[in-house]
């Protein structure tokens, strides 16, 4: 009995792949892989290569002006590009704070303008640096705050009017599968941010009366400049405990080298609170929380504490 059912098991899975490959070769419309042929006959920017960075740094002016990125595309259409008229970029200024601007010109290139690429299609280089872009908007320096956004489109027009951008282009030209279509990305205004690492402590006046404890704790990135202790405790649940270390929502925040704490409840429930201060690599943390745990600890910064403390 085992047998025929192995049988019947076996030729049913024969008669239904066959079945399906008479399927696919009777509907060629059904081809699961998307090409540019049956994307359609539009335009769209092929990124060959960037230089730069897209994070704008706020850190200070000279690091502003000095936030550089340009991006090297071509032009794919079933003309190798001739189809281009023009090009231009365009930038939305969006404040962290306030509601987008409206849409600015950044640069315009012409088809004269246009040369070939190693792939045979038409190529140019755009240069959206910060200098760039803040020409354009008629802003400074002093406008901008941590968490605005420079929002940038290119914009292709074909040499019947129409419009090429990625509000009006497939998905499928702007993913991977067509190495990355440069139809809209964005520059974020913020600080380059890199406090992670292994830190020496020593913690003292310890709630439970245990003895002073010494060590190292692990500073981690959460990403966005925000970061946490591997126990905020720093030791002091040894002496009390026997072990263990305290974790949770207990985060502090990175903004343009000034810190604010950031997260206040413990993987318990329980709410911090904290008091700190810095002087030379020493920063100096004075914690309690409403289970009634408190002592006093001092993280040392080789060198030299890379930040102060908010207000």
């Amino acid at each position: 009995m085992k047998f025929f059912n192995n049988m019947k098991l076996r030729l049913s899975i024969g008669l239904m792949a066959l079945v399906m490959v008479f399927t696919a070769c009777e509907d060629p419309d059904k081809a699961p892989i998307v090409t540019f042929d049956s994307a359609g006959h539009g335009i769209y920017p092929r990124l060959i290569s960037e230089d730069g960075a897209l994070l704008v740094n706020l850190l200070t002016e000279t690091d502003f002006n000095s936030s550089n990125y340009s991006y090297t595309v071509e032009f794919v259409d079933d003309n190798a590009g001739q189809n281009v008229a023009e090009v231009y970029v365009e930038v939305v200024y969006n404040p962290v704070g306030g509601s987008a601007q409206a849409a600015v010109e950044v640069t315009r290139v012409g088809a004269s303008a246009l040369t070939a690429s190693e792939n045979g299609f038409l190529q140019t280089t755009f240069d959206v640096s910060s200098t760039a872009i803040t020409s354009a908007i008629g802003l400074g320096y002093a406008d901008f705050a941590a968490g605005d956004e420079f929002q940038l489109s290119t914009v292709i027009v074909h040499v019947d009017g129409t419009e090429y951008r990625s509000t009006n282009s497939s998905s499928s030209v702007r993913g991977a599968a067509f190495r990355g279509g440069r139809f809209a990305f964005t520059r974020p205004l913020a600080c380059p941010s890199a406090l992670e690492g292994t830190y020496s402590y020593a913690t003292t006046d310890i709630w439970c009366g245990g003895a002073d404890v010494t060590g190292t704790v692990e500073l981690q990135a959460l990403g966005g400049g925000r970061y946490q202790f591997d126990d905020w405790a720093f030791g002091a649940y040894g002496p009390c405990y026997g072990g263990g270390g305290a974790s949770g929502d207990l985060t502090f925040t990175d903004v343009c080298e000034v810190v604010s704490f950031t997260g206040f409840t413990d993987s318990f429930g329980d709410t911090w609170t904290y008091t700190s201060s810095i002087s030379g690599e020493e920063w100096t943390i004075a914690w309690d929380n409403t289970y009634g745990e408190s002592a006093t600890s001092v993280i040392t910064f080789p060198g030299g504490v890379p930040f102060t403390l908010a207000p």
